[in-house]
């Protein structure tokens, strides 16, 4: 409505006010009080129909963070056929197409963490890293069940932490928590904005 009816400066507010609920950056996400389309109160929007209208006012920034948050509802949302929640052809291949792309980056990053990052030996019993130095088939073992969750996580929202359950001792998540979220902001923050950059043109 600002847009249709000229208030610029109702509109450039209202567009300030996205800035911090769909970060461009790393650090913003992390201090964001509140992300994606929890800024809109309530009732809340489907993800969607955020992206839709976003797409439509071209407010490019917000673009990969609203993409992110569309797909994460899985695809019976993504593809959703409601009022105002349809997305169009060019829209839903440009999410789709990122999504897998961070997905596959996320599965090779958990591969790595998990088989190549080396991970101690832990002396705490009730944790799945206490195997000892000589027992190989055990520790992959242990790392199977670690580099599992990795990858069913990678399937949804890649931002959020782990859920290791009891798997490991509060030291050891911290230590692949801490891991996990830094390869987060290297790899899926450098490759988020590649989602909706043509379907927002």
């Amino acid at each position: 409505m600002a847009t249709k009816y000229g208030f610029s400066n109702v509109r450039k507010g209202l567009v300030e006010d996205l800035k911090g609920a769909y970060p461009t950056k790393w650090e913003d996400f992390e201090t964001a009080k509140v992300l994606g389309e929890d800024v809109f109160g309530s009732p809340k929007p489907h993800p969607n129909t955020v992206l839709n209208l976003l797409l439509e006012q071209k407010i490019k920034f917000a673009l990969p963070f609203a993409a992110y948050r569309a797909a994460i509802g899985g695809f019976p949302s993504l593809i959703s056929g409601g009022p105002g929640t349809a997305l169009s052809r060019l829209a839903l291949a440009f999410v789709i197409y990122g999504m897998e792309k961070i997905r596959h980056v996320m599965v090779r990053v958990s591969h790595s963490i998990i088989y190549d990052g080396n991970l101690r030996v832990c002396p705490r019993a009730a944790c799945v890293l206490n195997v000892g130095t000589n027992l190989m088939e055990r520790r992959m073992e242990a790392l199977k069940k670690i580099f599992c969750v990795m990858v069913d996580k990678s399937k949804g929202d890649v931002l959020s932490p782990l859920l290791l359950g009891d798997l490991v001792c509060t030291d050891c998540a911290k230590l692949l928590q801490d891991t996990y979220l830094g390869c987060c902001e290297k790899f899926v923050w450098v490759a988020l904005p590649s989602l909706l950059v043509a379907g927002g043109r």
